[in-house]
């Protein structure tokens, strides 16, 4: 389970002072100062509300009048802000609204950086090109947004060498949080993780705002890092500093969850998953607890999470489909049909066929007995730069289903070395284990 938000929000610090008594003297003359008040501590609902602030304000700017295009430019960026905090599809349904508008309104301009953000956001990726190109025209273009945005299509495309070149101009142009992640991103696939760390210090380092939020969610991606490598005590102390800085934030939350299940801890995993659904009502982690139920044998409430999580999936593919493609393709590899899984897999690969793609279209490819289109597409993933113990672990799953033992056996030696985990965390057919050649590993 993985959240993808590209866009960081940065809000202000909301402190709230909060009084003690003053305790009695102990004589009648004396007096005892109180203690200074500290800061009651920010937590993720301070974050929601401000954001939410800030779309409640930029819809009052509307409705004073008159109104101007620029205005629900404003309302549309405030509402992608918050829909990336919360997650929830209907919040991105009300930027694309948001965006009608303002082009209703705007005559020959209008927010064309804004739309393409958009669009990307709910990988609609064929659609991103035209407005940048007119956003390049706009009297005061953002070049340094522009060509990030453009590396990240090249990113999700498979074009690695070119977004990796576009990154480092993006980031020529201008030295920002957003722009040292997406290039921490780039080298963390492609198998680079002492640069990958080097680069999310740095957006640590020049990060000065007063909301906890970019540190938190900087902190979630090292855990992210560090669970692909299978150093799940690591990805822990990341995820609960994530959560120490922004207390109650349910992404956090769940990638605690997720490390309990990896260890076996359910109690615990069943309490943060619980807590993340009653929160956000996402399928995604009505899947995990589905997971959870089965692996105790209690196969009927299993069968319920599964419904809820094929109900929720259903409502999201028919609000977004192009950007529920991934996460509903999970749902259905595990839960079934196979046939739907591997036309979610397809429709996924077309929009962006970059490493994650591939190895999902692989799997459904097996789960339809097509091993050898598998193998093909696997060939073609590890000929390119992308690098990670997920792709060496799906290879060898194709490798083996199309009965190329030794090939299987060497891609399931990489996926070991680069992750300790990695048959539990991806799956490995049960093969014998040769080591890796000299200078190899993930």
């Amino acid at each position: 389970m993985r959240a993808r938000a590209r866009a960081l929000l940065v809000a202000a610090l909301l402190c709230a002072a909060c009084s003690r008594p003053v305790p009695p003297p102990v004589e009648p003359a004396a007096t005892t100062p109180a203690p200074a008040a500290e800061p009651a501590a920010y937590r993720y609902a301070d974050e929601l509300a401000a954001s939410r602030q800030r779309v409640a304000e930029a819809r009052a700017a509307i409705a004073r009048g008159p109104v101007v295009w620029p205005q629900w430019a404003t309302l549309a960026a405030a509402q992608l802000a918050l829909a990336r905090l919360r997650g929830d599809y209907a919040d991105y349904l009300e930027v694309e609204q948001s965006l009608a508008q303002a082009f209703a309104i705007s005559g020959r301009g209008g927010p064309y950086l804004e739309r393409a953000r958009y669009h990307f956001s709910v990988h609609r990726l064929d659609r991103v090109d035209a407005d940048l190109a007119l956003a390049e025209r706009e009297n005061n273009p953002d070049p340094a947004a522009i060509l990030g945005l453009r590396a990240d299509l090249d990113f999700y495309r498979g074009r690695y060498p070119e977004a990796l070149a576009g990154y480092r101009a993006a980031l020529a142009r201008r030295e920002d949080l957003g722009g040292l992640v997406r290039l921490a991103l780039w080298h963390a696939r492609m198998g680079h993780h002492s640069e990958a760390l080097a680069l999310f210090d740095r957006a640590d380092a020049i990060y000065h705002g007063d909301s906890p939020y970019p540190r938190a969610w900087l902190a979630l991606q090292r855990g992210l890092l560090a669970l692909e490598r299978g150093r799940w005590d690591d990805a822990m102390a990341h995820y609960q500093h994530a959560l120490r800085l922004l207390p109650d934030w349910w992404l956090a939350r769940e990638h605690i969850a997720e490390i309990y299940a990896l260890r076996g801890e359910a109690a615990p995993a069943r309490r943060e998953y619980e807590a993340v659904i009653a929160e956000t009502g996402n399928p995604e982690y009505m899947d995990a607890m589905a997971k959870l139920a089965e692996h105790e044998g209690r196969h009927d409430e299993a069968r319920q999470w599964i419904a809820k999580a094929r109900a929720g999936y259903d409502q999201r593919l028919a609000q977004l489909p192009e950007a529920s493609y991934g996460h509903g393709l999970d749902h259905f590899l595990q839960f079934g049909p196979p046939d739907l899984a591997l036309r979610l897999a397809r429709a996924n690969h077309a929009q962006r066929p970059n490493g994650e793609a591939q190895i999902k279209l692989a799997d459904a490819l097996l789960h339809n007995g097509q091993a050898a289109e598998a193998v093909q597409l696997m060939r073609r993933a590890l000929a390119s730069e992308w690098d990670t113990p997920e792709l060496h672990a799906a290879a060898a799953r194709s490798f083996a289903a199309a009965g190329l033992g030794a090939e299987a056996r060497a891609q399931a030696a990489l996926a070991k070395a680069g992750n300790p985990h990695a048959a539990q965390q991806f799956g490995l057919p049960d093969l014998p284990i040769a080591k890796p050649a000299p200078g190899q590993g993930g």
